[in-house]
């Protein structure tokens, strides 16, 4: 990001949580667009989930958690807060009201990306989300090998498949 917003990097591939510092620091100087899709013609699809938050099993204050994380979800200053501040989608359900945000701001731009992502359920959760540690662990690592050329793109998945493999067995 830093490179990106010091004019160092052309492109970059990031989420949505970055849309808020985009608007911020670069002001009617970023844009937003969605990969194309592999083949032309078809259906787009992205990695794409709403803020999210859980509560230990274990939380002392378990209902308090609880209260707040449905006051940012359903409430509708909270949900402006959100957007305003870090640009990205608001948790909750997906009829609640969405702040409005002008037409030339990149979070506008995501925003509606995300919605006509999840029109045609081409959305898939982050895949950080898949276990705890395949991002930092696996994904990023074998990303930068890939990058450093120290390894094809059929070696980056087959290592991140036994990554994964491996987390969810408990090595």
């Amino acid at each position: 990001m830093s490179r990106f917003i010091g004019g160092k990097g052309l492109f970059m591939f990031n989420g949505d949580w970055e849309s808020g510092n985009l608007d911020k620091k670069m002001a009617g100087n970023a844009g937003f667009t969605l990969m194309p899709p592999a083949q032309q013609g078809g259906k787009r699809a992205a990695m794409s989930a709403p803020l999210t938050f859980g509560i230990a099993a274990r939380a002392k204050n378990a209902d308090c958690a609880a209260f707040f994380l449905n006051w940012v979800a359903t409430d509708k200053r909270a949900r402006e807060i959100g957007v305003e501040v870090g640009g990205s989608h608001p948790m909750g359900p997906a009829d609640a009201y969405m702040p409005e945000v002008p037409a030339d701001k990149v979070t506008a731009s995501t925003l509606s990306a995300g919605a006509d992502i999840a029109k045609d359920n081409g959305a898939m959760d982050f895949i950080a989300n898949a276990t705890g540690a395949i991002y930092a662990k696996s994904w990023t690592p074998q990303l930068q090998k890939l990058v450093a050329g120290q390894q094809t793109p059929q070696e980056l998945l087959k290592s991140v498949q036994a990554d994964y493999t491996g987390q969810l067995e408990g090595n």
